[in-house]
């Protein structure tokens, strides 16, 4: 399975992120010191001493502090507090928490400081590195996170397939060293969202979020906003037959973004047929494919094209152009709006720029690192209609 990870550490660092977290030059036991008391602990004890011993390091506390009470520990993982207690009282064994009777549980002694600098981790789907403006964007939206953040360090990982397992594998090992202090979630799937929720690991995921999953922080674009706004530009523009091209992996978005659709062709008074939808993996060839069976099957094929990705939205356009019906054809992209103002497709954008959308990231960081979670827990953005400047000037098509 291959992946392309960059890691980028900010300059001129002045300052931990730990001055904030209080938590990243520490160093913990590895935690292989579990795997001996097999004898004692059960193996579902023993993953849940290493939540908690990964939520402590990325967590607002010093040797002496109080810490999560057997209760609070118990929702905050979604685990019994009979299992939780258990935990914690492996943890207390090893003095990395202490158990003090009638007072509470308290950081141990064995939590020690060394040089380390804590890192926040954003995980991405692998189709988005070739997208036109992302990292441009995300650097942006870390500047925001400085301010409120100063001196963080963060590593890009680009996750295949949204591959839980992968991901996984990234954050257990960033929490061997002790560096992990945070992760930033893009469009993952639902069980990397399940695995983030149950982790102990502070949590900020780009996008929707489902109610039960009560540990994660997230902020989503107005799915439901792009999806009306981009179907009622095309209807102005004359398509009474319109298609969603899509990713492979829905989740809450995608639902959300086609009952906007919807409403734009109801209002314009179009039955269900008005819409074809459809799903396509990120290779190049299989979009091309899909598109061509798109655009010429059917005597009266959709004109108007509402695309997640921008390979999605090239590809429509380079075929509209090979089959000549490139006058017909209008390509937007609902993809990822905090770069989408860079996009050669009319589309819809956030009015607040991605450093402003950074400080939320960072002030929901610094919250969730303590254990506590940030009211409100998420925020839905509103955006607007942007139209490529091509389209702009080009002439509205004529009533089919």
């Amino acid at each position: 399975m291959s992946s392309v990870k960059i890691k980028i550490i900010l300059p001129n660092i002045s300052l931990y992120i730990a001055k904030y977290f209080n938590c990243g030059k520490v160093n913990f036991m590895s935690t292989a010191i579990f795997e001996n008391e097999s004898k004692n602990a059960s193996g579902r004890v023993q993953e849940v001493a290493e939540k908690l011993e990964r939520h402590i390091r990325a967590s607002e506390l010093q040797p002496g502090d109080r810490y999560l009470s057997a209760e609070e520990g118990s929702r905050l993982l979604g685990e019994s507090m009979m299992t939780v207690q258990r935990a914690m009282a492996l943890l207390a064994k090893h003095n990395i928490l202490e158990r003090r009777p009638k007072a509470g549980t308290f950081i141990g002694p064995s939590v020690t400081f060394s040089e380390t600098i804590p890192c926040v981790h954003f995980l991405i789907p692998e189709e988005c590195i070739n997208e036109r403006g992302a990292q441009e964007e995300y650097w942006e939206q870390i500047q925001g996170m400085r301010q409120v953040l100063p001196g963080l360090s963060v590593q890009f990982n680009f996750i295949p397939n949204q591959n839980a397992a992968y991901a996984r594998q990234i954050v257990e090992q960033a929490g061997a060293t002790g560096t992990l202090a945070g992760v930033i979630l893009i469009l993952p799937s639902r069980a990397m969202r399940v695995f983030f929720n149950q982790s102990g690991i502070p949590t900020v995921v780009e996008g929707s979020v489902e109610s039960d999953l009560e540990n994660l922080c997230w902020f989503s674009y107005d799915q439901e906003q792009i999806g009306n706004l981009l179907a009622g530009w095309l209807l102005q523009r004359g398509h009474r037959r319109l298609a969603t091209l899509m990713r492979d992996v829905w989740s809450i978005g995608e639902h959300l973004l086609h009952d906007g659709v919807s409403q734009a062709l109801s209002k314009a008074g179009l039955t269900a047929d008005a819409l074809q939808v459809r799903s396509t993996p990120a290779e190049y060839s299989a979009i091309r494919e899909l598109v061509r069976q798109t655009l010429t099957h059917g005597a009266n094929p959709p004109t108007g094209f509402i695309c997640r990705t921008e390979l999605q939205a090239d590809c429509v356009r380079e075929t509209a152009r090979e089959l000549k019906l490139a006058h017909q054809v209008d390509v937007t992209f609902c993809g990822n709006p905090q770069y989408a103002n860079k996009s050669k497709y009319t589309c819809a954008v956030p009015p607040n720029n991605a450093m402003e959308r950074g400080k939320i990231m960072g002030k929901m960081l610094q919250t969730l690192a303590p254990g506590k979670v940030s009211e409100p827990r998420g925020y839905i953005i509103p955006v607007e209609l942007s139209i490529a400047p091509e389209e702009a000037a080009a002439k509205i098509h004529r009533k089919k």
